[in-house]
Formats: C-alpha cells, sequence, structure tokens
C-alpha cells in the first residue's frame, strides 16, 4: 500500500504515520512537499490513501491540478483538511465517493474507521446507514440559498431574490447545516470553499452567475 501526506505541520505527518502504523497499514507513507510532486508520484503510482492539506491548493491551477488526479484515481481515498487550524470541526464530510472533507479536529479513531471501511468495501453506505458515508448534495434551491449566504447576502436579499419566506429560508439553512455537519456559518464557508474547488455539482451556482438588485 502507498500513502501520500502533503501536510506543512510535522507533527500532524508524524501522528499520521503512527496511527496507520499502530493500525496494520503497511507499505510506504511518504511525505510529498507540492501538487506538482504529488501529481508526478501519481503517474507512477497508484496510491491507496492521500491526505492534503487546503493549504496546498490555494489558486485556480491548483485547483485543476488536483481535480485531475482525484479523477485520475478513483480508487484512491483523499483526505482534505481544512487550511485554516482554528476552524473546529469535528467531523467529516464525504464530496465525492472517495473524497472526504475534515479538520484537524477530527479524532484519529474516527479517520481509522473510515480508512478499514473503505479498503475494505471500496464502496460507500447509503443515506440510511448510520455512518453517512453518502456524498454529500444540495437541492437546487439549497445551492441557491448556499450561495448567496456564503457570499454575504443577507435575509431580505434572500428571500426576496427566490419569492420565499423568512420561514422556508430558516428551514434550508437547518438542512444545510444538516447535511454538512456544521454548527455555524463559518465551518460551512471553509467547506464549501474546498468543495467547489476540486469538485462539480455540489454547489450548483457561483456568486457571479447571481443578479440581485442593490447588493453592493
Amino acid at each position: 500500500m502507498t500513502v501520500f501526506i502533503l501536510d506543512p505541520c510535522a507533527y500532524t505527518r508524524y501522528a499520521l504515520k503512527s496511527s496507520l502504523g499502530a493500525n496494520g497499514v503497511k507499505g510506504s507513507i511518504r511525505t510529498l512537499d507540492s501538487l506538482s510532486t504529488l501529481r508526478k508520484k501519481c503517474e507512477t503510482a497508484s496510491p491507496s490513501i492521500i491526505f492534503i492539506n487546503q493549504n496546498y491548493f490555494q489558486y485556480q491551477h491548483d485547483n485543476e491540478e488536483l481535480k485531475s488526479v482525484i479523477e485520475q484515481h478513483p480508487a484512491t481515498l483523499f483526505f482534505i483538511f481544512i487550511g485554516n487550524e482554528s476552524i473546529k470541526f469535528y467531523d467529516f464530510i464525504p464530496i465525492k465517493k472517495n473524497v472526504i472533507i475534515t479538520s484537524k479536529f477530527i479524532k484519529i479513531s474516527t479517520i481509522n474507521m473510515i480508512i478499514r471501511y473503505y479498503l475494505d468495501v471500496r464502496t460507500w453506505l447509503d443515506d440510511n446507514n448510520k455512518l453517512g458515508f453518502s456524498p454529500l448534495r444540495f437541492s437546487k434551491t439549497e445551492a441557491e440559498i448556499l450561495t448567496m449566504w456564503m457570499s454575504g447576502y443577507d435575509t431580505i436579499h434572500i428571500c426576496s431574490h427566490l419569492h420565499i419566506k423568512e420561514k422556508t429560508l430558516s428551514s434550508h439553512k437547518i438542512n444545510i447545516k444538516r447535511k454538512t455537519r456544521a454548527s455555524n456559518k463559518q465551518v460551512i464557508y471553509h467547506l464549501m470553499t474546498i468543495a467547489n474547488s476540486v469538485t462539480e455539482g455540489i454547489n450548483i451556482h457561483s456568486p457571479r452567475e447571481l443578479n440581485i438588485a442593490g447588493h453592493a
């Protein structure tokens, strides 16, 4: 088994290596220093697991490079850590069948559980399973609300644009929080920033596609 780790924190690299070894993951566990290095390594190897910090893909060309690596390795399990280490997110969100977004506040036992499941079964569970491994999806209305909400539009503008009541908007926001397992807007923003960087189809609209009069 081959594992690649892209993370600037020496402690994180050590913790991952130690945990993987303690849980019977045998093979080559290597630390890399850039996306370009990862891409080159993936041309000659088929890694089972890749851990990558968000800080390694801050620009559009980085996003496209990571997207390409993910698309070319559908059997590889990707863990993407939120780059801002002050964001307290204790859970994980699957955004594709082989891509997990989480933070460094997640328990190492949870990471080990995901790895064991993925390597044993190689498929995600359905929506009704308690593990909740079904990839994240939003309805069209939820995606519109999410984009406007994350872009700073207030309740009045969102309700006016979508022709919905405030109570309906509140209900949609509750559903968005439930689906993302996030407790606040800041966490959701970071999750969606990563999701929209490396995949398609979760957040349907981008902020520039919205045409809302009166918003500066």
